[in-house]
């Protein structure tokens, strides 16, 4: 315990990390747990500046006016240039001189646009325009003998057209929103630094060769104080494991009552017992101070970020993923994803969950394995 706690800062420091991030993600979110930073267009300030003003040019303002907010501007540069530096308007397009007679006769002149540097607001103007340029061609190419009024009252009703898009809602017998799983996948990190850190720092002070050769003495064997061990940083890696587990069920309450989560709670147990083996096996590795946190902060920042706690594991590459399967984290994070879209619980539906906590039970054993294999040599050369 008085190892334990020398380190209890650090260790709070990364569960204060998690409260503060759970956090931040509640307040993002909504009461039902939807995401509020959803897309939506928006209409930037621009002004359109017409040296003639004819049929296709009232058609490119009003096909301009779909995407943006047209603004009134003096034609000089002073009131240009102090629109654009005050953000009055994000935009200036001007129409030459002989425009339309350009694009009727097939070789049509280039609009003349100014935009703030390094600006993004502009994309969608642009992006406007030039779809309005390639409708015109098409129409004067397809149809010969079309009138300039004709052919901007076919522009401007085409861009008008819009695609419907229906999101298909989850099932309301999953999780709810995106909340427990986001919390149960972020527990990852804390609690990977936190055990390997504790396990660890505990691991090397036993180790040391004046309390192993003191302990040597006792009438106990290699196999027995070594399970000793084993059982009391099961105590301190469940206690935090409970901690951890209370935080997720204290920020996303309303789903504490499904079955869903229980199967969430379930992962992380698994999790909790390879990790131990993992934090068991580098405390044998070990041996200075410094290189414990240095350590225990490479493998759980590198796992983390390739194996799908802070970006989704649809995101990465599938070489990426291939490399963060050696990792109990990649599995802990995959079986998740599948307990979040879980709704039936028959043997089918959970078989590949299963599968999933085993592959994570063998990593913790195969970590527990190495680990009392070094113990012991290190004990025969002590």
């Amino acid at each position: 315990m008085k190892i334990i706690k020398k380190n209890l800062p650090l260790m709070l420091i990364y569960i204060f990390i998690f409260i503060m991030v759970s956090m931040i993600v509640k307040n993002l979110s909504g009461e039902g747990g939807e995401t509020l930073s959803t897309y939506s267009d928006t209409k930037v300030p621009i002004a359109i500046i017409g040296e003639e003003h004819t049929a296709l040019t009232e058609g490119i303002s009003n096909a301009l006016s779909e995407v943006s907010t047209l603004v009134e501007l003096e034609d000089n540069k002073e009131a240009i240039q102090d629109a654009l530096y005050f953000r009055a308007i994000y935009m200036v397009v001007r129409i030459p001189e002989g425009f339309t007679a350009s694009v009727m006769s097939g070789n049509p002149l280039s609009l003349e646009t100014k935009v703030i540097p390094g600006s993004t607001e502009s994309v969608q103007v642009n992006m406007q325009i030039n779809q309005f340029m390639k409708l015109t061609q098409l129409y004067l190419t397809g149809t010969s003998d079309l009138s300039e009024e004709k052919v901007a009252e076919l522009v401007v009703n085409q861009l008008k057209n819009t695609t419907k898009v229906t999101m298909v809602a989850p099932d309301p017998k999953a999780v709810e929103g995106s909340l427990m799983p986001f919390f149960f996948n972020y527990l990852a990190y804390s609690y990977m630094f936190i055990m390997i850190l504790g396990v660890s720092t505990v691991m090397r002070v036993f180790n040391r060769k004046e309390i192993k050769w003191r302990n040597a003495c006792s009438p106990i064997t290699s196999l027995s104080k070594s399970l000793q061990f084993l059982l009391a940083n099961a105590v301190f890696a469940f206690g935090t494991w409970g901690i951890l587990i209370l935080l997720c069920l204290v920020f996303d309450a309303r789903n504490i009552f499904k079955v869903n989560t229980l199967y969430f709670m379930l992962n992380s147990v698994v999790f909790a017992l390879s990790v131990l083996g993992l934090g068991y096996l580098v405390g044998n590795l070990v041996k200075g101070r410094e290189a414990v946190s240095a350590v225990a902060n490479i493998i759980t920042l590198s796992s983390c970020f390739i194996s799908g706690v802070f970006v989704p594991q649809a995101f990465l590459g599938e070489s990426v993923l291939r490399v963060a399967s050696f990792f109990p984290t990649y599995w802990y994070v995959k079986a998740n994803q599948q307990i979040a879209n879980l709704t039936h619980f028959d043997f089918s539906s959970i078989s590949g969950i299963l599968s999933i906590l085993l592959i994570e039970l063998g990593f913790g054993a195969a970590f527990l394995a190495v680990s009392l294999a070094v113990g012991k040599r290190a004990s025969q050369r002590a």
